[in-house]
């Protein structure tokens, strides 16, 4: 089995301790390496997101993140007005209760920031890209888990696809379509569409299905799971049926063999008639 570590990033270099990562795993029934896709050993090769994609991930996730605190900031402000403004006497006995809803927000807000960073990061730990001589896997997600297996010579389409920011960044995805998928262009269609997110050799790795995809093709190979026809079975001729020649039309061969059982029901009859008028 062959390797690749995107970005020069090895096993070793996991940020998260292992013991919150296994306990995390744990919680959400997800096994830390997914099974290897059908094909042979060793043509497996193992792709992982590159680290450029984690900060890529990091800079949307912090950017939403400052959206969240800056409205935090606003109520909060809000909720000063109320305190120190002309409405506190109208606020009554809800007036303490809105000014301690500020610090109590904060409170979640810094909660959720340590546990979105967590999932955001073993998320991305947990993103898998294994390619065989037969088949593709692709594994992400931790919460909510998904899995597809794309056989090699159902691929129809591949492109690499990069927006400003992942040019940015210096990385790519890999969009890959099934045979089923056609020219369709939606999303939801997710047993005809894969999608490898976060690379930074995207063409390696399209090269590289591109000539699995061709040894297939060319070996005459289908689907693993397709089953060979039935083999059609020959009928027996018919006792006393003469036997069809080689290359003769089974029309013409039908209508010799009617031919000959009328003359032979010719003669038949032609002797029953002799041997009557004789014994008259």
């Amino acid at each position: 089995m062959t390797e690749v570590r995107v970005g020069g990033r090895g096993e070793g270099a996991d940020p998260v301790p292992s013991t919150w990562k296994r306990l995390l795993l744990r919680l959400f029934q997800v096994d830390e390496r997914p099974e290897p896709p059908p094909g042979s050993p060793e043509s497996l090769r193992v792709f992982r997101a590159s680290p450029k994609y984690f900060r890529y991930s990091l800079l949307t996730w912090g950017l939403g993140q400052g959206g969240a605190l800056i409205g935090l900031i606003v109520s909060t402000a809000g909720f000063e007005f109320v305190r120190f403004g002309a409405w506190e006497a109208a606020t009554g006995f809800l007036g303490p209760l809105v000014i301690a809803l500020g610090p109590f927000l904060y409170v979640l807000f810094f909660v959720q920031l340590a546990g979105s960073f967590a999932v955001l990061r073993l998320g991305y730990e947990m993103r898998w890209y294994m390619v065989s001589d037969r088949a593709l896997r692709i594994r992400y997600g931790i919460y909510s888990l998904r899995e597809q297996t794309m056989t090699v010579v159902n691929i129809q389409n591949m492109a690499v696809k990069r927006g400003p920011l992942q040019r940015l960044f210096g990385i790519a995805d890999l969009e890959i379509r099934t045979a089923s998928g056609g020219d369709s262009d939606d999303d939801d269609d997710s047993l005809s569409r894969g999608l490898l997110q976060g690379l930074d050799n995207a063409d390696e790795v399209r090269d590289l299905l591109l000539a699995s995809l061709r040894r297939n093709r060319d070996a005459g190979l289908g689907d693993p799971d397709d089953q060979a026809a039935p083999k059609e079975e020959s009928t027996p001729a018919a006792a006393g049926a003469p036997a069809i020649e080689p290359g003769e039309d089974p029309v013409l061969a039908a209508a010799r063999d009617l031919l000959s059982e009328c003359r032979a029901l010719r003669r038949t009859v032609a002797g029953t008639e002799a041997s009557g008028g004789a014994g008259s």
